[in-house]
């Protein structure tokens, strides 16, 4: 009777251990770029981080303000550097997308600036770091380009990485044959990736910079002031830069092209995960079985509208934080909030 009885507690810990190993952890973690030195966000990630190996973490954007990565500029270094050296006993695997702010803040530079934070993620996580896929990409999409770039988390978990601030860039960016040409293609292999991903049961992860919807400042409608900088004669301050600052808000007429154009891939399909960060607080929606995350709240605060514009299933502006998703082999599990100062919330129904 003995012998069953720990034949029993035997199997059932076997049982448990391959439950475990196939599931797999996804932290977002958004505009993380403020600090010089890690804060209280990037340290409790840095504790959850080297106790889960068997994940992955993504920088969604923003990385480096205010105006992205200088190479000649020490404080901008550091900036990068906050995050980058909280990863250096990591196992799993990282990726850094851009922000408008690694863009040179939307300014005429942009695309430089932004190869020059490619190039030194790339090379400070090969020489000083243990994660997983630092001799493969680490920065995505690559060469400035929009994307969708694609990996593999686990067997059937599939990450799509795009950079939104492509989109709404005004200046000089890099392209396949025309701009037109590889915004097409872009939003064509994203619907291509969607419908393989949903005919192999697998859950996708679609990592962006800018939300689809937003409770947050970039939320907010600002058309009549629109109106009056590019209709009227007050257009001048328009040219002068406005038109390149409300690019940001999802008012904005490429803003809402954009968003157009990727929610008519990701509405046919109930496996996703849109996560984002820009605003600098922590959003959730649910939209026809899909998940949309704002997670942009690693270094920075700022406030959600008195009236919410989108219905949410949570959001909070209070502290700082970031969020984790699990999945078991072929299933999304949960959502795990966390914040500074706060105990871990699971969201439930979500």
């Amino acid at each position: 009777m003995k012998q069953l009885v720990k034949y029993i507690l035997l199997l059932f810990f076997f049982q448990s251990f391959a439950q475990d190993a196939l599931q797999h952890k996804v932290y977002l973690v958004g505009d993380a770029g403020e600090d010089t030195i890690p804060g209280k966000a990037l340290l409790m990630l840095k504790d959850e981080l080297i106790a889960n190996s068997n994940s992955s973490v993504i920088f969604l954007g923003d990385n480096v303000y205010p105006s992205g990565l200088k190479k000649n500029n020490k404080e901008s270094l550091l900036h990068l550097e906050s995050q980058l050296q909280i990863l250096k006993e990591y196992k799993g695997n990282v990726f850094f997308i851009p922000g408008n702010h690694d863009w040179d803040a939307q300014k005429r530079n942009g695309l430089n600036v932004l190869k020059n934070q490619e190039e030194y993620v790339q090379d400070y996580l090969k020489k000083n770091s243990s994660v997983l896929n630092k001799e493969k990409t680490t920065f995505l999409p690559k060469y400035g380009l929009p994307g969708p770039a694609t990996v593999m988390l686990a067997d059937r978990l599939r990450l799509i990485i795009i950079d939104t601030q492509w989109f709404l860039h005004f200046y000089k960016k890099n392209s396949i044959g025309s701009k037109n040409e590889t915004k097409e293609l872009c939003y064509k292999r994203l619907d291509s990736l969607l419908a393989f991903s949903k005919i192999n049961n697998e859950q996708v992860i679609i990592a962006a910079h800018h939300p689809i919807y937003s409770n947050g400042q970039h939320g907010r409608t600002k058309q009549p002031f629109r109106f009056f900088i590019n209709c009227t004669p007050l257009q001048i301050f328009g040219l002068l830069g406005l038109n390149r600052l409300y690019s940001q808000d999802l008012s904005g007429p490429r803003y809402r092209k954009m968003c157009k154009e990727m929610l008519s891939s990701i509405s046919k399909y109930d496996n996703i995960v849109y996560a984002s960060g820009h605003e600098h607080n922590l959003q959730c929606f649910k939209k026809n079985a899909n998940r949309f995350i704002v997670s942009g709240s690693a270094s920075k605060r700022s406030k959600l509208m008195s009236r919410k514009r989108f219905d949410s299933v949570f959001q909070d502006d209070k502290t700082t934080g970031f969020i984790k998703l699990e999945y078991t082999e072929d299933k999304y599990k949960s959502t795990t909030i966390y914040r500074v100062g706060e105990k871990e919330k699971v969201l439930e129904g979500y």
